[in-house]
């Protein structure tokens, strides 16, 4: 057996005074729904307890006696839908609908930012294509026998068009 000193204190671990607290706060309760018993308090509760038993039943009985689709019709509007198993086991399944209804709905959107993309890309190509055809139109005007002939002569230089055919070389 171990000897100890005056000295020493032991103290108790947080466990053990909290252990003690919570027997001490249990014996004060029960302390005083036993004088609650003696002295009358506790019927009203008791007769309470009771009577939303009772409510509960009565419920319960109405439920049963009701048709099952108006059951779920019930449960529907309340939520109590909700709760019940049948539909718990479902909830992966309408998670799994709702990820693939995101998904599906990105997708609509990147396709669609797609598409408003390769529009606007395709005015722009038909823009630039009106704007070749007037481009090389201009140049084929400037290019002209007459167009060449008429800067020509407003520059004071004379051309002479030749009279024999021209003769290709091969």
């Amino acid at each position: 057996m171990a000897n100890y000193d005056e000295s020493e204190y032991f103290t108790d671990s947080q466990e053990e005074v909290a252990e003690r607290e919570a027997q001490e706060a249990l014996r004060r309760m029960v302390r005083t729904e036993i004088r609650r018993v003696h002295t009358g308090a506790a019927d009203e509760d008791i007769a309470e307890d009771i009577a939303r038993e009772e409510r509960e039943r009565a419920v319960e009985s109405r439920k049963k006696h009701r048709p099952r689709w108006m059951v779920w019709i019930t449960s529907a509007v309340t939520g109590d839908i909700l709760l019940a198993e049948e539909v718990k086991r479902a909830y992966n399944l309408f998670t799994l609908v709702g990820v693939i209804f995101f998904v599906s709905m990105a997708v609509i959107f990147g396709s669609l930012r797609r598409d408003m993309q390769c529009t606007r890309l395709k005015r722009e190509v038909e823009g630039l294509r009106e704007r070749s055809i007037r481009i090389s139109e201009e140049c084929y005007q400037q290019t002209s026998h007459s167009e060449i002939v008429r800067k020509l002569k407003a520059r004071g230089i004379a051309l002479e068009d030749p009279t024999t055919q021209p003769k290709i070389l091969k």
